[in-house]
């Protein structure tokens, strides 16, 4: 029997790229890392100042906004509360009628006044004070008096009123522009506020994106590696098969495993699917197994042309059922060439999506 096995070395270089690539992503992220630390510094250096200056502001507004209150609540307040004690004590009955009767009262003193003008006219025109004329002018007069009189009495009411309600207003208009000052500094210290706080999470949020790339840069290497793992694994599970297929077709009398491949010799050639390999590569299952005797030999196969150990390989029934008949004849034997070529193109495909990955993290793509 020989002793000859496939050539891995193809999916030998795909698992050193893939550790290469894995060492190489690694690297190009540390380094982006290492190259873009000055602006993350810069940037969380200018944030903290602008921050640091929206607190002073913060602070100074907020203390500027207890001034005002403090002044409102210790000057204004106490003579606002006395303008709006006045006004609302002012128009009162007693006032109507003090002012009523000072009205009244400055009447009657013009008209007082009058009379005395108007007998002293008549007494130097010789007119007798007793008589009819000088009775009814003067009984003209004291009507006119109390009609003047009760006029100015209503009058002096109606202006109390009028006064108490002017100032009642006033005091109501005084009341709505209260601490708009310091309401105004407050809202300028809130924002100062908000803003501080928003400007400082910005920090925050660099030095979490930071740690973002280097956790991707972590992660591809670590895929990148995981590839490279596999593949190193497919290698000497197909090495493993190998001493197993060597055995199934002993019986071949020791028949060599190398097969003519020269394209002249060939026929009908046509151009093989990796995926569609790859596909059927993944599909079929790899067991541990050993070869029973006493089935060997029920079949007339010697022990002598299998290994008596323990092996590793696929089941030619899997074969047959994910690769077709000509890569197992039977579901009994395997045919080491097929099996071979689909390895071969396995590893193209993977090789594909190898390239294809080291492309997209060269162009700063996640993976």
């Amino acid at each position: 029997m020989c002793s000859d096995a496939p050539d891995q070395s193809g999916v030998n270089a795909a698992a050193l790229a893939n550790a290469e690539l894995s060492k190489e992503s690694l690297a190009w992220y540390k380094q982006i890392y290492a190259e873009s630390a000055p602006d993350r510094a810069k940037a969380a250096a200018t944030n903290e100042r602008v921050s640091n200056a929206q607190l002073a502001a913060l602070d100074s507004n907020t203390a500027l906004s207890n001034d005002y209150a403090n002044y409102q609540k210790n000057t204004f307040r106490p003579l606002e509360q006395g303008i709006v004690a006045d006004a609302a004590s002012y128009d009162t009955e007693a006032r109507r009628d003090s002012e009523a009767g000072k009205a009244i009262a400055d009447v009657t003193q013009g008209f007082s006044s009058a009379r005395d003008q108007n007998a002293r006219a008549m007494a130097r025109m010789g007119v007798n004070p007793s008589s009819g004329r000088s009775v009814a002018m003067g009984n003209q007069t004291a009507i006119a008096q109390a009609s003047a009189q009760a006029s100015a009495a209503a009058g002096a009411r109606q202006n109390v009123e009028t006064q108490g309600y002017a100032r009642k207003m006033d005091a109501a208009n005084l009341g709505r522009g209260l601490a708009s000052n310091q309401a105004t500094s407050a809202g300028i210290a809130l924002n100062a506020g908000n803003s501080a706080v928003g400007n400082a999470g910005q920090t925050l949020a660099q030095g979490n994106q930071a740690a973002a790339q280097m956790a991707q840069g972590w992660g591809t290497a670590i895929n990148a590696n995981n590839s490279a793992g596999k593949l190193y694994g497919k290698s000497a599970e197909l090495a493993s098969q190998d001493t197993g297929l060597m055995g199934v077709v002993g019986q071949l009398g020791g028949a060599a495993i190398s097969k003519y491949s020269d394209e002249n010799l060939k026929t009908d050639v046509q151009t093989a699917d990796p995926e569609q390999a790859l596909a059927e590569i993944n599909s079929t299952p790899v067991k541990n197994f050993k070869y029973d005797p006493a089935k060997l030999a029920a079949r007339g196969i010697p022990e002598s042309e299998v290994d008596a150990g323990e092996s590793t390989g696929p089941m030619a029934q899997d074969v047959n059922a994910n690769m077709g008949e000509d890569a197992a004849p039977g579901s009994e034997k395997i045919n080491l060439v097929t099996l071979n070529g689909k390895t071969m193109l396995a590893v193209q495909a993977l090789d594909k999506k190898i390239n294809r990955l080291a492309k997209l993290i060269e162009q700063g793509v996640s993976a």
